[in-house]
């Protein structure tokens, strides 16, 4: 069986269906998590495959996966190659409640169940849920890692305020989000940048962006339409401050000047060609 085919049921408990805090569709994923997850107890789908299924982008995924590992539905664990920070697996495991190792005998033996049948395996699974909820440890707590805050630093376009950015990942990282989810969110901000030719002065301070959780904005790529059928060329000035305005001010012209003694001398030829 190939490793995203779901089983024949997935699961919602009932606090999961009925919690306000999670957005409709995470709680639906929540119950794909459930019908992917094998026998070890992990869903080992990637982002893209949830993200093609629904007709959505990584981020919307990410944001939803988010909020279920959030209020601890889910718990998340990423496997680095050896030696590089390329993804080499992603386990998703369900914290809470029953995998489908518990699950998955059920569809085996009933092509088309009755509610009897149903009845019957739902007193299995509220046995396994009591002794599950009895035995679970607490998830491990997520740690920032330096070394990944730097790779994702070096793709942030506007390196400004890198250890009060350091300081925004960390509690960000603590508070359940990846470092998947934010580097997606940095590529996104760059094609926007990219697509509305913004200039440089106007890109956010790397620390201003980590510190308001920018993975989580949406951000538009739709190119700026041309005036005119021209390009639009943004053209970056320096401030009035900064500006030699000698440069373009028009030379003052000076007045003549006339001395007294020749406004008498011209005086004095008047009267003699007026014979006055």
């Amino acid at each position: 069986m190939n490793e995203e085919e779901p089983s024949y049921f997935s699961i919602i408990p009932a606090n999961v269906r009925y919690d306000n805090r999670l957005p409709a569709k995470a709680i639906l994923l929540y119950s794909e998590i459930t019908a992917l997850t094998k026998k070890d107890g992990y869903c080992w789908a990637s982002d893209t495959h949830f993200a093609k299924l629904y007709k959505v982008s990584n981020t919307t995924v990410q944001n939803w996966l988010h909020a279920l590992e959030k209020y601890g539905y889910i718990t998340r664990e990423v496997v680095y190659r050896e030696g590089t920070k390329q993804i080499k697996n992603r386990y998703i495991r369900i914290f809470e409640y029953p995998t489908q190792e518990n699950l998955g005998t059920y569809p085996n033996k009933f092509k088309n169940p009755t509610q009897k049948n149903l009845r019957g395996n739902n007193k299995s699974n509220i046995k396994f849920n009591n002794k599950n909820n009895k035995d679970r440890t607490k998830p491990p707590k997520p740690v920032a890692d330096r070394d990944h805050f730097e790779s994702l630093w070096k793709l942030y376009p506007n390196k400004k305020g890198k250890e009060s950015a350091w300081n925004s990942y960390k509690q960000s990282i603590k508070a359940g989000a990846t470092d998947d989810e934010i580097k997606q969110g940095i590529n996104s901000y760059l094609a926007e940048i990219k697509a509305k030719q913004t200039p440089k002065r106007y890109i956010k301070h790397g620390q201003t962006w980590f510190k308001q959780k920018g993975w989580q904005d949406e951000y538009d790529i739709t190119p700026e339409a041309p005036v005119n059928g021209r390009k639009t060329v943004q053209r970056e000035t320096l401030p009035e401050w900064a500006q030699d305005n000698s440069i373009n001010q028009p030379a003052k012209t000076s007045k003549p000047t006339v001395s007294p003694e020749e406004i008498q001398r011209q005086f004095e030829k008047l009267k003699t060609i007026t014979g006055g």
